[in-house]
């Protein structure tokens, strides 16, 4: 009987299942603590300075989106195919690469900083200088999660993702108690949180024991920059989409607006957070299923599944949401009635936008999402910022469904043809194909995570 029981637990070590649940438990970490925080913020904070603090967030994460098309989705790709076998020493030169990044996009947040400062804003100066320095410490911790998953340990990026979230609610909830919350204490405290994770995940990884090899640093440094350039323009489309009704609304509402609309999206992020990390697991099942003749099969069981989840989480919405807002803000916010019809029409339209964009990467269709996400911008960009003009933060929720309704749209026609014709096009499928490719959405997600 021990001999099976171990023969079992072997077995589920590499399996699908074990990994793809420690990765949503990992993301789940990460995501449960930032949130605890937005929502202590949210408290504490006056409409404006927590509207202050979602703009520069949202401005500091433009600076992440960058990072992750130059180093972890390049990583992901790159990490099990060229540099398998030399892990350690790879890892060792993207911290360098991360290093100089880091310095680059400092400067640039410092002289937001500056010029804020001189036009007489000094509460965006202070949260810009602050990211100019924590942001070093936040964009590391993404990157050493993600290179867990190159050694197919997420349970290590799990583990972080605990002693993150211990480590980061402790703290605000102490800072909380004293009433010393800012938006400036809670970026230190989750800089302080990354570094310590970091360091831990470092040494797991073998980072500091590593030797320098010139001839990889070479060749990774042109990897990077040629798949990197694609993958930064396409992160750069992703923030763009989350990021205008943020920085519209100061314009048309003032930055209670930008308050506002963050602190309803809490409700929803649960949901478009767990549907990215469901998507992310599903992708290997789809491109396998492109192999073995099911796709459509499967297709239609999780495009079922995850309709009917958003589905339910939108009726919860609708029916709990205005409790729960006055709630969790101590009353400091309102949902009205518009305002929770459309924040339950979110997790619907995300779920499916998810089951598509996964089927269309599964076909190995990359430029069939960079025009659904073109046109989503767009349709953002122009719509989105007429309703938010004239309905303010209702308008900038409408827009937000829209924008979901034109990505579904134009991921349909393509998410039909490779159902059609589900053939493979590629080489044979290998035991960490699906894993990369599915990392490497995450990578593209991990923007939206606060």
């Amino acid at each position: 009987m021990a001999l099976s029981i171990s023969s079992v637990r072997q077995a589920l070590h590499g399996s699908w299942l074990r990994q793809g649940v420690w990765s949503v438990l990992d993301q789940g970490l990460f995501a449960g603590a930032n949130f605890l925080v937005n929502v202590l913020l949210a408290r504490w904070l006056t409409p404006d300075a927590y509207g202050a603090f979602t703009v520069a967030f949202v401005v500091f994460l433009l600076a992440g989106t960058v990072h992750g098309g130059l180093l972890i989705e390049p990583m992901l790709v790159f990490g099990r195919g060229q540099f398998e076998g030399r892990t350690a020493t790879y890892l060792r030169e993207l911290l360098r690469a991360h290093a100089g990044y880091a310095l680059v996009s400092g400067g640039v947040l410092m002289v937001v900083a500056l010029v804020c400062w001189i036009v007489g804003s000094p509460g965006f100066a202070a949260l810009f200088g602050t990211l100019a320095v924590a942001q070093g410490a936040i964009l590391g911790l993404w990157l050493l999660r993600r290179a867990c998953y190159l050694v197919s340990r997420p349970a290590w990026a799990a583990n972080a993702g605990l002693l993150y979230l211990l480590l980061l609610t402790a703290s605000a909830v102490g800072l909380y108690q004293v009433d010393a919350l800012t938006g400036v204490t809670a970026l230190w405290l989750m800089a302080g949180a990354s570094l310590v994770a970091s360091v831990l995940l470092a040494f797991r990884l073998g980072v500091f024991g590593a030797r320098r090899e010139a001839d990889l640093a070479r060749q990774a440094r042109a990897s990077h920059i040629e798949y990197g350039r694609w993958a930064a323009s396409t992160g750069v489309l992703e923030w763009a989409q989350l990021a205008v009704p943020f920085l519209v609304l100061p314009l048309f509402v003032g930055l209670d607006g930008s308050a506002t609309l963050r602190a309803l999206f809490n409700l929803a992020m649960p949901a478009a957070q767990g549907f990215a990390a469901l998507a992310t697991m599903c992708l290997p099942l789809l491109v396998r299923a492109r192999f073995e003749g099911t796709f459509r099969q499967k297709l239609i069981v999780l495009g079922s599944g995850f309709a009917g989840l958003g589905l339910l989480y939108g009726l919860l919405v609708l029916g709990f949401g205005g409790p729960a807002v006055l709630w969790l803000y101590d009353g400091a916010y309102v949902a009205t009635p518009g305002m929770l019809i459309c924040l339950a029409l979110v997790p619907v339209t995300v779920s499916i936008a998810n089951v598509l964009t996964t089927a269309v990467r599964s076909a190995e269709r990359p430029s069939a999402v960079f025009r659904a996400r073109t046109l989503a911008l767009g349709v953002t960009s122009t719509v989105g910022v007429a309703l938010t003009a004239v309905l303010g933060v209702l308008g900038a929720l409408i827009g937000e469904v829209v924008m979901l309704l034109a990505e579904i749209v134009a991921l349909v026609q393509p998410a039909r043809a490779v159902a059609a014709h589900p053939d493979p096009v590629g080489l044979p499928i290998t035991e960490d194909g699906p894993d990369t490719a599915a990392d490497a959405q995450v990578a593209s997600l991990e923007s939206a995570w606060i």
